[in-house]
C-alpha cells in the first residue's frame, strides 16, 4: 500500500464518529500517524502499546482488540499480529463502530502487503 493510500485510508477511520487521532504502527516502529499529540508522545505511546502486547504474549493471549478510558477519551488498540493500530475518540458508546471501521483498514492494509510481495518479481539467479 503506498503512503498515500495508506494515509487516505487512516484519513477515512479519523473521519468515523467522534475519532481524533489515530496511530499505525508495526512493534516500536511508527508507519503513520495523525494526531494532536507531539511525535515524541506518539512514539512513547506505541512503545507503551508494544510492552502491554508483549505482557499479553507472555501470559499466553492474544488479544485482537483493547479498549481503555481515560480522562477526556477513549483509546482503541487494533492488533494484528506486528501491527497495532491506535485510535483515539471521544464517545465511548461508539466503540464497536470504530472498531470495525478499524478492522477493515486493518485487513486492507495486510491483504495489500501479501499481494504485493506474492507480486513482487522473483530475482533470477545468474
Amino acid at each position: 500500500m503506498s503512503a498515500a493510500a495508506l494515509e487516505a485510508s487512516l484519513g477515512a477511520i479519523r473521519q468515523a464518529g467522534s475519532v481524533y487521532g489515530v496511530v499505525f504502527a508495526k512493534g516500536h516502529d511508527l508507519l503513520l500517524h495523525d494526531t494532536p499529540y507531539e511525535q515524541q508522545k506518539v512514539a512513547e505511546l506505541a512503545s507503551t502499546v508494544d510492552d502491554i502486547i508483549y505482557y499479553f504474549e507472555q501470559e499466553k493471549r492474544q488479544p485482537d482488540q483493547l479498549v481503555f478510558g481515560y480522562d477526556g477519551g477513549n483509546l482503541l488498540i487494533m492488533i494484528s499480529g506486528d501491527h497495532r493500530l491506535v485510535v483515539f475518540h471521544h464517545q465511548a458508546d461508539e466503540v464497536d463502530f470504530v472498531a470495525m471501521a478499524s478492522r477493515a483498514f486493518l485487513k486492507d492494509y495486510l491483504m495489500s502487503a501479501l499481494a504485493s510481495e506474492w507480486l513482487a518479481p522473483v530475482p533470477v539467479a545468474s
